[in-house]
């Protein structure tokens, strides 16, 4: 058996369309799943779950689990070090809306650069007298790439194309993979000091939550600005408002932020001219949304059906034999 937590994700459909077509017996938990909804998923093998909170209690509570697939890229939201105890595999959709990202923060680049919440603004006054602040010319301008994965790269190809030149940090990766993309490897402070414009490509961690926070912020040379397309864990919100408002920041573009469940405490910097914001939806496309579904749900049907084994995010878990899982 296999149990979807998505009720509320826009994938849902899909995953449940691959379900079907496959015969597979599965069970959909509520948003909030009870008592009652996890005795109907007890002997759930593999669970697909979208953006809900996965915590050590919902992992014990189903005691055939041995596979955790996330229906998107990020883990934060699951508990990895209760899951490797308690013998739970964990993997994601890792290379779903890798072009529909990179495309988001190269819009989310230009409508900061180019000042487009200010500019809107302007339409609706005097277009003789339209106040025009400081707007940087792109090209021959530095990105900054934190992050070199599949959405940092593709986040390369389209700054080139824009005459940009590219350098990056990420310390997991190695030189080739720089070579190939044609950016410079350099230390995050470096990259601080030296870019016009910085992306955030890099994976919520307990290293990385503040990766940019006032310290950060106080190396930045250029007055960059600022694109988060990743997790808003890896800036700090009061911090980047500080910068923006002393000039260290130029402007910025953000897709998410740090607590989007009650994003109050973060209306000041939505009300900014300087700041252009978007409700966490650069992964989503009609075909993006498609493919999640579907790959996440067959990743669990391949594991349940066969015991294929996915890429698994915490190796260190024991898995119990294939056969206490199908069976």
């Amino acid at each position: 058996m296999i149990a979807v937590w998505a009720a509320a994700s826009p994938f849902l459909p899909a995953a449940l369309r691959t379900l079907e077509q496959a015969a597979a017996p599965y069970v959909v938990l509520p948003d909030e799943p009870d008592a009652a909804a996890l005795a109907d998923a007890a002997g759930a093998g593999a669970l697909v779950v979208g953006g809900a909170q996965v915590s050590r209690a919902l992992l014990a509570s189903l005691p055939r689990l041995r596979l955790v697939v996330r229906a998107g890229v990020g883990t934060d939201r699951i508990d990895l070090d209760a899951a490797t105890e308690l013998g739970v595999m964990v993997t994601n959709v890792a290379d779903y809306a890798t072009d529909e990202v990179a495309d988001h923060a190269v819009l989310l680049m230009l409508a900061a650069t180019r000042r487009l919440a200010h500019f809107q603004a302007s339409t609706r006054s005097d277009w003789i007298s339209v106040d025009r602040p400081p707007v940087m010319r792109l090209r021959g301008s530095r990105l900054g790439i934190v992050g070199l994965g599949r959405i940092g790269t593709a986040m390369a190809v389209r700054a080139h194309a824009l005459g940009m030149t590219v350098a990056a940090h990420d310390p997991f990766i190695g030189r080739e993979s720089f070579d190939r993309a044609g950016v410079l490897p350099v230390s995050l402070g470096e990259l601080l000091a030296t870019s016009d414009v910085i992306s955030l490509h890099a994976p919520l961690t307990a290293g990385s939550h503040h990766l940019l926070d006032r310290p950060a912020f106080a190396r930045m040379r250029r007055a960059p600005v600022i694109v988060n397309t990743a997790r808003g864990g890896l800036v700090d919100t009061a911090a980047l408002a500080e910068a923006l408002d002393a000039g260290t920041v130029r402007a910025a573009g953000l897709d998410v932020l740090e607590d989007e469940l009650d994003i109050t405490p973060q209306a000041a910097l939505l009300d900014r001219a300087d700041v252009v914001v978007t409700p966490h939806v650069a992964w989503y496309s009609q075909g993006s949304e498609e493919q999640l579904g579907t790959t996440a749900a067959r990743i669990a049907l391949d594991f349940v059906q066969r015991g294929v084994r996915p890429h698994v995010l915490n190796p260190a878990t024991r898995t119990a034999p294939t056969s206490e899982v199908t069976s």
